[in-house]
């Protein structure tokens, strides 16, 4: 078994809290709206305090670790991108401003995705 296929598998053993990436496409009335199903797992940024915005509001990143190939396999047709929202299992919908690709010998395994509700 190679490296990247034992990763892969290590992955998605212990991602487990069901989430989505919602990509929406076009404008207007052409627009598209779908959703890719993943399993991942999201904690607080290390140094990102909950910040007070105006009006009671607040809001927080999060960092979310995600399993790649289930989002291929429910057919992403491409890399996830800032842009995209992420969804968590709360339903929660979470704008992606930072993303990176974790790759074990060149085969993607993950996404570390930097999130704002």
């Amino acid at each position: 078994m190679s490296l990247a296929t034992e990763t892969r598998s290590l992955y998605r053993q212990f991602l487990s809290e069901p989430v989505t990436i919602r990509r929406i496409t076009g404008t207007g009335t052409g627009r598209s709206d779908t959703s890719y199903a993943t399993v991942g797992r999201m904690n607080a940024s290390n140094n990102a305090a909950r910040k007070e915005l105006t009006g009671g509001f607040a809001q927080q990143d999060l960092t979310a670790i995600i399993y790649a190939q289930d989002l291929f396999d429910a057919g992403l047709p491409s890399d996830v991108v800032i842009g995209d929202y992420l969804i968590d299992q709360g339903g929660i919908e979470h704008s992606i401003y930072e993303v990176q690709a974790r790759r074990v010998e060149g085969v993607l395994v993950a996404y570390e995705l930097t999130v704002r509700a």
